[in-house]
């Protein structure tokens, strides 16, 4: 008997529009309760996620109704219904089940959009905020349920301290040391956030939480702003690109350091290979770099060292418009199809006889 009784149980969830007259759907009006769910992911909080929601469900008709409608206020501290069910047969739910039982709520039209997003006066910047650093000051952040707020700083973030890690989680961006996200697990709460930043500044943050029945924008990017700051990297840029050549695309970065920069190489192609022939061709002490227009090369090349007369394939990586061979040679070949360029590093003996010749 508890087999078939599982088995309709199951059913009725997985197709609630077939059996939509045995389900009862029921609001339960209390607007103060917290309505978030759970970060925890055991197999009964992960209930306690999709199940204890401020909709009833109630698939078991009279079964059912031995359950307090009190329950459904507030997802932290109402009674299961499907430990309920679980109990009264004498036996958990699977893992299989659990899984049907997610599938047939997420496909309830909760209504949950928030209208402010939908208003005719909405122009798409109300979720963006700019605010200033001032020091000793604790800004304000609203977020909402269901989304995730960007903090993007002047310089990178090198510490932060989170006052509630279960109602709220921080995810650090690897391409971007400069930002930080911060997503509210529950409805209704709020914490603090301290970050700390490389300019050896201290930013303090009041976050709250609200849900899609809020009137108000959340904010989903805000720009810290930094005037001292931004003098601070702008002179740290220009010593930088004083010292070092810096080859950049994306997250991707070498620094060349000008005082080791040799570039005395020749190139020799023949007759309908020049196309090949390098824009620019230098070593540090690491590695030798050819330079290249992307845009115009139908394909990147191929580099090789030459090594007592062979052509030995080398490791390369590339970078914005070079090639950088992860080596130093004294001649490489540069190869693509066909066509090839061979090339020479010049030493100050040989730069000196070509002088005088």
């Amino acid at each position: 008997m508890r087999k078939y009784s599982k088995i309709a149980f199951l059913a009725l969830f997985v197709n609630l529009t077939a059996f939509a007259d045995n389900i009862q759907i029921q609001d339960v009006p209390n607007p103060n309760v917290n309505t978030g769910e759970s970060i925890l992911q055991t197999k009964d909080q992960a209930l306690n996620n999709y199940t204890q929601t401020n909709i009833k469900i109630d698939p078991l008709g009279n079964q059912m109704q031995k359950i307090d409608n009190s329950s459904y206020a507030n997802p932290q501290y109402q009674v299961q219904a499907f430990d309920t069910y679980s109990q009264s047969n004498g036996e958990q739910l699977s893992e299989e089940q659990i899984a049907l039982m997610k599938s047939a709520i997420r496909n309830q039209n909760l209504n949950a959009l928030q209208r402010r997003f939908f208003q005719k006066k909405y122009s798409g910047y109300e979720n963006t905020l700019n605010l200033n650093y001032k020091e000793n000051k604790t800004q304000k952040i609203r977020t909402r349920f269901a989304m995730a707020t960007t903090l993007i700083f002047e310089t990178d973030i090198t510490n932060y301290i989170l006052g509630d890690t279960t109602g709220f989680k921080v995810e650090e961006i690897p391409s971007m040391p400069n930002a930080i996200a911060i997503k509210p697990m529950l409805i209704g709460i709020d914490t603090s956030l301290t970050i700390f930043t490389k300019d050896n500044k201290l930013h303090t943050f009041y976050i709250f939480s609200t849900d899609y029945k809020n009137s108000k924008d959340p904010s989903l990017v805000i720009y810290i702003h930094d005037e001292n700051s931004k003098e601070m990297i702008k002179e740290k840029q220009e010593k930088l690109a004083k010292d070092y050549l810096i080859i950049k695309e994306g997250i991707a970065e070498v620094r060349v350091k000008k005082s080791e920069i040799y570039n005395h190489y020749s190139q020799k192609a023949k007759k309908g290979n020049e196309w090949l022939i390098s824009e620019e061709i230098f070593n540090d002490k690491k590695f030798t770099y050819f330079k290249y227009d992307k845009d115009k090369m139908p394909q990147v090349p191929a580099i090789f060292a030459v090594i007592d007369k062979q052509d030995s394939p080398v490791e390369t990586r590339i970078i914005g418009n070079y090639v950088i061979a992860e080596t130093t040679a004294r001649k490489f070949t540069i190869k693509s199809g066909d066509s090839y360029v061979c090339v020479e590093r010049l030493e100050k003996s040989n730069q000196n006889k070509k002088a005088k010749k």
